[in-house]
């Protein structure tokens, strides 16, 4: 009797920023990976406008207001990001474990309260609230998580496979060709994310 086919590995990349994600689902091996599936992704709930950006509420609302709403729209968040990732990988059909990881890509790591101006220190927080909320849904799915700054993601990929960065470049730009045209920088940078997360 025939074995079954082995599953793929399977490696998820989000670029996030305020509010949404780009996702790219590749495929190993990591030696030569394959784009499967792209996506966007809404992070916050319509129905609770201020979820979209919570900090800059925050800094709108009068205090009484803020200390009412702000919880709710930072609880939307979590929820928001947890079903998101669910339907996700629910769509998928992928095999109980062949997701290796997942590597979430956010523009910065600087540290929000270094930030002295308001309006930029919320900014800041909205930055790394989202990735976060991610990285909590994949805990909560038991599913690997990394964090990356995208000013980072193609030099410690290139390190990883023993490359240099503009090779790693390359290699993505034609991984895109799968999936066509549009192939955005954000969908480049989760890409490369997922493909050090398939690298383990």
């Amino acid at each position: 009797m025939a074995s079954k086919e082995k599953s793929p590995r399977l490696a998820i990349g989000f670029r996030v920023k305020t509010g949404r994600a780009t996702a790219v689902v590749i495929a190993g091996p990591a030696s030569a990976p394959r784009v499967l599936s792209r996506k966007s992704l809404q992070l916050w709930d319509p129905a609770i406008p201020e979820s979209h950006q919570p900090f800059h509420a925050e800094l709108e609302l009068p205090a009484a207001e803020s200390a009412s709403v702000v919880p709710k729209a930072l609880e939307a968040v979590e929820r928001v990001a947890l079903s998101a990732l669910r339907e996700l990988i629910g769509g998928l059909q992928a095999a109980p474990g062949s997701i290796v990881g997942i590597a979430l890509v956010a523009g910065s790591a600087t540290d929000p309260e270094s930030i002295r101006n308001p309006h930029m220190r919320a900014h800041a927080r909205e930055g790394q609230l989202f990735p976060h909320a991610l990285a909590a849904a994949a805990k909560t799915m038991r599913i690997p998580a990394i964090t990356l700054v995208e000013s980072e993601v193609f030099a410690t990929a290139a390190a990883k496979l023993r490359k240099n960065p503009d090779a790693i470049k390359l290699a993505v730009t034609e991984m895109g060709r799968a999936v066509g045209k549009p192939w955005s920088t954000e969908e480049k940078a989760a890409t490369a994310a997922a493909w050090i997360t398939l690298l383990g």
